[in-house]
Formats: structure tokens, C-alpha cells, sequence
């Protein structure tokens, strides 16, 4: 749950939150933005767009314009009902490798940093933001080639792995309505979501404790994500292992025990790990037998 700030916090703003003008010498958008993250710094709540343009004395159309860049960047997050920003934990990433203590004791990180080390895959942090899940942290083995997967990069919910792991923490009333308004605002030509399919998806996820999809974002890679313990984090975020398609295939159960064994050693007991080849090559091979056959009566390849 996100802190409150204190009533006397709320009923005023310091001076340098005030200071809505920068210097001749300053570069006014590098001011304001880090002005903003003052701003929560001190508040400790969500805020609108109006109030920071208030608060702060900026403008409240560069205000707006600003306040989107920094969520489109990952460093806040939207919600769209209440239309408030509050930042992201990338924020808190940025700075944990100057000083461990800044972080839950770089506990996040190298728990990161651990599982690279152990599976020799691609390892990231995802965290919801407004529709999408969003990767806040992404950490490469030294000796790998592929960078399909970017900092700050936004994802489906529905589709990816560390999506379906965040949407773990909804009940199915309201990823029902999450995906009713999805499903409404998607771009034209975008097929809508299934929710009845996600919602059964949703059931293995919540039973299993891992979520897994094969090809779904990027042809011929996929991942294997999990929800990190809420009681831990405070706020939604999942860790995911990234690989060609036929490593995940391979090696699901060694990369979902180093997940589980890692949380465990970095963050508190995690769940008993799950046993998931059988489950793996079923969906596999349901996943293939939908694909409609192309020449030669073999499966076309998905799209990205």
C-alpha cells in the first residue's frame, strides 16, 4: 500500500517544490522533471496532473505533456480512474547500484543479478503501468547477442508472462472489468481479449505460481515470470527469465527453481516450486496444433 503523507505534508509544499521556474542556466524541462520526483519524495501519494501544475506553478498544459513522457518512460505510473501519477519503482532502481541501502538493501537487485548468474539467461523486473506491464529492470548474461528486450519497454497484460503474473494480485472481477475497458480503447485492427480464456489462464497461474508464454511478443523467444512476494515489494512486481523458445522448453523447471530458490534466499520464503515439463509441452503442443498449417502442411510461424 502506497505511504500517506502526514496532514501538515499535505496542507503545504516546501520552497524548492515551489520553484517552478528554473534558472537561466538550467535546462527547464531537466528541472521540472526532477522537481516532480521531489515532489512524491516529499508528498507520498499519488497526485493529478492539476495538482502538480498547482504546486508547483507549472503550466498546466507542459505539465501534462511532461507527466505522460515520464509514465511513457517508466518512472511513473497512470490511473486512469482517479487520472493520478505516482512513480514507478524504476525510480528507486536507478540509484540502488551507487548505494545497496537505498533499495531494500539491494535485496531486489541482486536477486536479480543472482538469477542471471544461475540460469545464464536474460532476467527482468516488470511492474504494472496503466494497461501494460512495463519493464523497470532489465539485466543481460555477458555473453549474450540478443537485445529484443529494452529498458522501459511495455508489454500486453494479457499475453506476456510477467503480465499474467501481475494480473495474479486481481480477483476475477476485476480483471474482468480491467480488460472490459482494454478491450473497449484497443487500436483499430487489434483483436480484443478473451476474457473467459484469460480468467481460466488466470486459475493455473494463481495454482501454479508461474506464468508462461512462448512466442506471443517476440517469434521464436519466450518467458517464464512469477509474481515477487507482495509482502516483500509492497507493490505488484514480477521477475521473469527470458530465452529462445527451445531453452524455455528445455530448462522451464531448472529457471522456475532458481526463481523460487532465489526469492526465497533474497526476499522470504516463496512457494514449493512446481514441476511444469508435462504442463510446458501440453501447452506446447496445443499452442502449435491451432496454428493453421501452411505449405507442406507445416505450421505457420506467429507473428511478433
Amino acid at each position: 500500500m502506497r505511504a500517506k503523507g502526514s496532514g501538515s505534508s499535505r496542507s503545504g509544499s516546501s520552497s524548492r517544490m515551489k520553484s517552478g521556474d528554473a534558472k537561466p542556466s538550467h535546462v527547464k524541462s531537466a528541472v521540472r522533471t526532477l522537481q516532480i520526483l521531489e515532489f512524491f519524495d516529499q508528498m507520498r501519494q499519488p497526485a493529478t496532473a492539476a495538482t502538480l501544475s498547482r504546486t508547483l506553478r507549472y503550466p498546466q498544459s507542459s505539465t501534462s505533456a511532461l507527466l505522460k513522457s515520464m509514465a511513457a518512460m517508466g518512472y511513473l505510473e497512470y490511473e486512469k480512474r482517479e487520472r493520478t501519477y505516482f512513480p514507478t519503482s524504476r525510480v528507486a532502481l536507478i540509484g540502488s547500484w551507487l548505494n545497496p541501502q537505498l533499495f531494500s538493501e539491494g535485496n531486489l537487485v541482486r536477486l536479480v543479478q543472482s538469477v542471471v548468474e544461475r540460469t545464464g539467461q536474460l532476467v527482468v523486473l516488470a511492474a504494472p503501468n496503466g494497461d501494460y506491464a512495463q519493464y523497470i529492470h532489465v539485466m543481460h548474461p555477458e555473453e549474450t547477442t540478443s537485445r529484443h528486450i529494452i529498458l522501459g519497454m511495455t508489454i500486453p497484460l494479457a499475453t506476456s508472462a510477467v503480465g499474467q503474473a501481475l494480473l495474479s494480485v486481481h480477483d476475477e472481477k476485476g480483471i474482468r472489468k480491467l480488460f472490459h475497458r482494454i478491450n473497449a480503447y484497443r487500436p483499430q485492427g487489434e483483436p480484443p481479449v478473451d476474457v473467459n480464456d484469460l480468467l481460466r489462464t488466470m486459475r493455473d497461474v494463481r495454482r501454479e505460481g508461474w506464468s508462461l508464454s512462448l512466442d506471443t511478443v517476440v517469434t521464436g523467444f519466450g518467458m517464464v515470470a512469477m509474481l515477487l512476494p507482495l509482502a516483500s515489494t509492497g507493490r505488484p512486481l514480477a521477475i521473469g527469465v527470458a530465452g529462445r523458445t527451445e531453452t524455455l522448453m528445455a530448462r522451464s523447471d531448472e529457471f522456475v527453481t532458481t526463481m523460487h530458490e532465489e526469492i526465497e534466499r533474497f526476499l522470504g520464503r516463496s512457494r514449493p516450486s512446481p514441476h511444469t515439463s508435462s504442463v510446458i509441452a501440453r501447452q506446447q503442443a496445443e499452442r502449435m496444433a491451432a496454428r493453421p498449417a501452411g505449405r507442406g502442411g507445416r505450421p505457420r510461424k506467429e507473428s511478433a
